[in-house]
């Protein structure tokens, strides 16, 4: 079974379309792919839209992981040569996206894993690229490395200037 990651706001609207005690996330996702609608007959119009990488998070809102995505490409790419640890990586990661303005206070708080948000989604987004070839299935463990895809990525790779 796959796992895929949500937001809180589209939690959030799954439940408003959930029977209470019936239906699961995927129950609900499965009514709306296959165009049943919602619990009780509501109605939902899903609105597809190409889905980039923010360069501001707005206020009260959760930077997207695609965002965590660039940072650590460039990262690996400029800083580490292609290859770091996972915590050298991640702390590198988050300073720049601090210093440019790009985390939002829940970034900083405490997860189920013992670690930050921030480092938690750090972690996804490295997920994310060593599944689309852009880092390396065969690192050690703890170790990230860039493909030659991924070095390649990294090159093309343009930030936001920095806040401060």
């Amino acid at each position: 079974m796959a796992t895929i990651r949500i937001d809180d706001e589209v939690f959030e609207m799954l439940k408003q379309l959930a029977e209470p005690f019936v239906d699961t996330p995927n129950t609900v996702i499965r009514r709306l792919l296959e165009g049943q609608g919602g619990a009780q007959s509501k109605q939902v119009a899903v609105e597809a839209r190409p889905v980039a990488p923010k360069t501001k998070a707005k206020r009260g809102s959760r930077t997207p992981q695609a965002t965590y995505e660039t940072f650590l490409l460039h990262v690996l790419g400029t800083k580490f040569k292609g290859r770091a640890n996972k915590d050298e990586a991640s702390t590198a990661v988050i300073e720049m996206m601090e210093a440019r303005g790009l985390l939002e206070a829940a970034a900083h708080e405490m997860v189920s894993t013992g670690e930050t948000r921030a480092e938690n989604t750090v972690a996804w987004a490295r997920n994310a690229l060593k599944d689309r070839g852009l880092l390396s299935h065969q690192s050690p463990r703890g170790t990230w490395e860039l493909t030659p895809e991924g070095i390649k990525a990294a090159r093309e790779v343009v930030l936001p200037p920095s806040d401060k």
